[in-house]
């Protein structure tokens, strides 16, 4: 078998047959593949829509887990694929029609003067705009990315967050098994894509970039209204200390004060999940103080951010900085969900 799906599914049931619609219709190209389907703790119809697909398609799978998070989910998705290849998609996103016939002919040329190819990374488009590029990757079209060369992708897994995603990435079954073997972290919801994709890049071989969008990205347009998670940032600070080893290994502290500036980062993502959730202001006032006092906050938070940081980052980071910090996070918070509630009221009367 040629190729493996892996599709992580947590409370997707809205996303599915989006994401499978593309993949089926490519079965007239004469592709081998099979899907999987792993569903990790979903609470809505999910389960009973995977179950649906894998009784009407012989290549798709479902397979059933507690609440493990996507993490543990694409490791055991890993463990039962049986394809040369793995390509992993996100639930609510989608292959473009025409990704598996493209990246299955990327494999066979490159494979001439590359016989250890076992990644090939592309590009990808938000599904609201999908002729633009997504990632402005310093890499060049077919060039085979091996030894001394793979620097770059060091280089870029330090700097920014642009490698860090899986669903650009096809590797082989044999790089996959070998690279989840070195990260055990169980349910790690977040800071997983970049700990899986830095152990990928430390054991690939040989990667080679196709610079064509294969992929499209839904944009989390409910992220700051629906984003508080509890275990954020211990999550996150377990990832950062993780990818640390690889970071040392790679370039030393070359690129130490990216890295910081991307943990500064973290944590203002942080806040923003809590300030700007639907949770009850009294819980809001509770984990802000938590987030606040804990170690890894208080070491970074204050530090600069990445020049790529999103502008309502910017601003709620100028707020961390600033002399009273809680309280003009507090405010902003309040002022956020009284213009949410003026906006409800004005659009439906109540």
């Amino acid at each position: 078998m040629t190729f493996s799906i892996i599709v992580p599914v947590h409370n997707g049931e809205k996303y599915i047959d989006d994401m499978m619609d593309p993949i089926i219709a490519q079965l007239d190209q004469d592709i081998d593949l099979e899907v999987l389907l792993v569903e990790n703790g979903s609470t809505d119809n999910s389960p009973k829509i995977c179950d649906e697909y894998a009784r009407s398609y012989p290549f798709i799978k479902a397979f059933h887990y507690g609440p493990i998070g996507a993490y543990s989910a694409r490791r055991e998705g890993i463990k039962n694929a049986k394809g040369q290849w793995l390509i992993f998609v996100d639930v609510d996103d989608c292959l473009t029609g025409a990704a598996l016939s493209k990246i299955e002919r990327a494999i066979v040329q490159n494979r001439r003067n590359a016989p250890a190819l076992d990644m090939v990374l592309y590009n990808a488009a938000y599904l609201d705009d999908k002729e633009k590029r997504k990632f402005s990757f310093p890499l060049e079209e077919g060039k085979i990315y091996k030894g001394d060369d793979k620097r770059i992708f060091y280089e870029i897994m330090c700097k920014n967050d642009s490698l860090n995603a899986l669903w650009n990435k096809c590797i082989t079954r044999e790089l996959a098994l070998s690279a989840i073997s070195v990260n055990e972290q169980d349910n790690l919801n977040h800071g997983e894509d970049l700990l899986q994709t830095a152990a990928f890049i430390d054991k690939a071989r040989e990667i080679v970039y196709v610079d064509e969008i294969l992929y499209y990205y839904r944009r989390n347009n409910e992220g700051l209204t629906a984003g508080y998670h509890p275990d954020y940032i211990t999550h996150q600070e377990r990832a950062w200390e993780a990818f640390a080893d690889y970071s040392e290994k790679w370039v030393g502290d070359c690129f130490n004060s990216y890295i910081n500036a991307r943990k500064s980062l973290t944590c203002t993502i942080a806040v923003i999940n809590i300030i700007y959730s639907n949770v009850p202001l009294s819980e809001i006032k509770e984990k802000l103080k938590w987030l606040m006092d804990q170690k890894f906050y208080n070491e970074f938070a204050e530090l600069d951010l990445p020049a790529w940081a999103p502008e309502e980052d910017v601003y709620v980071h100028k707020l961390q900085k600033a002399s009273d910090p809680y309280i003009r996070l507090m405010m902003s918070a309040t002022k956020r969900r009284l213009k949410t509630r003026i906006k409800r009221i004005l659009k439906h009367g109540l």
